[in-house]
C-alpha cells in the first residue's frame, strides 16, 4: 500500500467515525424527545384523573394543574412554558349522568435541555379524558 493510499484510508475512517457520531447524536436527541413526550402524556393522564375526583369544576382545574406540575417535576422535565387546560363543564351535569374531565397539557421544551448544543424549542401537547364519578358529590 502506498503512503498516499494510507492517508486516504485514514481520512475515510475519520469521516466515517464522525458520521457515526452524528447519527448517534441525532438518535439520542430523538430518544430524549420521545421520553419528554411520554412525560407530557403521563402528566395529562394524571391531571385528568386527579381532576375527575374533585368536587367541582374549579377545584378540578386547580387539582389538575398541581398534579401535572408534580408529574413533570418527578420526570425532571423543565418547560419554558407550561399550560394545563381543563374542560370540567360536565361537573354541571346532574348526578347519575355520565360526564368527563378533559385535561390538556402543553409544554414548550427548550431543546438545549434535551441535547446540549442544540438551540430552539419543541412544543409537546397531550390530552386525556377521565370519567367523573356518576354518583359522587358535585357542587
Amino acid at each position: 500500500m502506498k503512503s498516499s493510499e494510507r492517508g486516504d484510508v485514514t481520512i475515510e475512517a475519520v469521516v466515517g467515525v464522525l458520521a457515526l457520531f452524528l447519527i448517534f447524536g441525532l438518535g439520542l436527541v430523538g430518544l430524549r424527545v420521545l421520553v419528554a413526550d411520554a412525560a407530557i402524556d403521563d402528566a395529562a393522564r394524571s391531571a385528568a384523573r386527579a381532576a375527575s375526583i374533585a368536587r367541582d369544576g374549579q377545584a378540578a382545574a386547580v387539582t389538575a394543574d398541581r398534579r401535572a406540575r408534580a408529574v413533570l417535576a418527578e420526570q425532571r422535565l423543565a418547560c419554558s412554558s407550561l399550560d394545563v387546560a381543563v374542560d370540567a363543564r360536565d361537573f354541571a351535569k346532574s348526578l347519575g349522568e355520565t360526564g368527563y374531565v378533559v385535561a390538556t397539557v402543553t409544554c414548550v421544551v427548550p431543546l438545549v435541555d434535551l441535547a446540549p448544543g442544540i438551540g430552539g424549542s419543541k412544543t409537546l401537547r397531550s390530552q386525556f379524558r377521565s370519567p367523573i364519578d356518576r354518583y359522587g358529590a358535585r357542587s
